[in-house]
């Protein structure tokens, strides 16, 4: 059995903060959790309020960054073996008020899905016979099933019940010094009585060059998301659900609908103790029809009235600093510089950075 409480503040605007930043107190997690053998294979069930990630973090994620994490509320349970993964799940948001536990379950939100993986030994860089000898990932294939309703979700300038069915496959592992991470969603359902066809590409990888010392690797991220329909007919806005992104991070400032986005980047580690990673995206629309979309599926406002594609470009620095076991310090620099797209709607470029500390004890 495990229980978890947690408050939010903030020092300012209290009043019009979110309850997931402005909260009294509030019941994060509370839940049981059983596990056994059967027949060579453990299952794992856990019933109750919980934290939940499955399956590609461009879907679904924990909901990193605010002071209160995004929390369900139902059962999962998963069967391991070997060499293979078969995860089930039926869950309903959490509806946080700004009280002392004063959440509600919001059944109007609910996720409910299938996952099922297959792996083998990943091929090591450094030649070791054993794919895990040296820790490294296995290479995975993974299909999964995601049935998603949520009664408030904002397409455009619309706002209702948006209920959709998510297909996909993604593969996972290493080839030599070679690492990836690629999937492919294809969404259909209903928004407001429309019919949905929707889908997405996207492709995370990274090559390890010679090691000097600082262990540098290029990398590359590749996202792209259908978009459209807005005006009437079928809706071909991509639902990126839950994604994964960091607080304060290029989740901000565009999601992952009406896109497509190239981001090369190196990244390095100067110190045992430390790492650097920078990137640059460029980013574009796929329709002139449809709004360029910030963080949670925001539409940019006026971005649907004017033509052109470019959206700007996306510099983002991170870092990361061990100072001991026990304390460990994120750096996180942030620009977009507005393209055509939001220059005609006229809006301008946007910048921040913030440093984050984590304690363990």
């Amino acid at each position: 059995m495990y229980g978890e409480a947690g408050t939010g503040q903030v020092s300012a605007r209290r009043s019009t903060a979110s309850a997931s930043f402005q909260n009294t107190a509030s019941l994060q997690q509370l839940y049981l959790r059983g596990c056994s053998d059967i027949a060579g294979a453990s299952l794992g069930m856990q019933f109750g309020r919980q934290e939940f990630a499955d399956g590609p973090r461009q879907l679904l994620s924990p909901g990193d960054g605010p002071n209160l994490h995004r929390s369900w509320n139902g059962a999962r349970m998963a069967l391991k073996g070997q060499r293979w993964r078969v995860s089930a799940y039926e869950l309903h948001a959490t509806r946080l008020a700004r009280g002392a536990f004063d959440e509600d379950i919001n059944h109007g939100e609910r996720l409910h899905g299938l996952n099922a993986t297959l792996s083998t030994p990943a091929a090591p860089a450094d030649g070791s016979r054993d794919g895990k000898a040296d820790g490294k990932p296995e290479d995975a294939l993974e299909g999964f099933w995601i049935h998603s309703r949520n009664s408030a979700f904002r397409a455009g300038r619309s706002v209702g019940t948006d209920e959709r069915d998510t297909l996909g496959l993604r593969l996972t592992g290493r080839s030599g010094r070679l690492k990836y991470d690629w999937t492919v969603a294809r969404q259909g359902g209903r928004y407001m009585n429309r019919d949905v066809s929707a889908w997405g590409v996207f492709a995370v990888q990274s090559l390890a060059l010679p090691d000097y010392g600082w262990k540098p690797r290029l990398t590359s991220r590749i996202d792209v998301a259908s978009g459209g329909g807005h005006q009437g007919g079928t809706l071909r806005g991509f639902n990126q659900l839950y994604a994964s992104s960091a607080y304060l991070g290029e989740g901000q400032f565009l999601s992952l609908s009406n896109l497509l986005m190239v981001s090369p980047g190196l990244a390095f580690s100067p110190a045992p103790n430390t790492a650097l990673a920078v990137e640059y995206g460029f980013a574009r629309r796929l329709r002139e029809d449809d709004a360029a979309y910030a963080g949670g599926m925001r539409a940019y406002a006026g971005t649907q009235n004017v033509p052109g594609r470019e959206l700007g470009g996306l510099f983002r620095l991170v870092g990361t600093w061990a100072a001991s076991e026990h304390l460990t310090f994120t750096l996180n620099v942030e620009r977009m510089d507005a393209g055509d797209v939001l220059r005609r709607a006229k809006l301008p470029s946007g910048s921040y950075a913030y440093l984050g500390a984590t304690i363990r004890y």
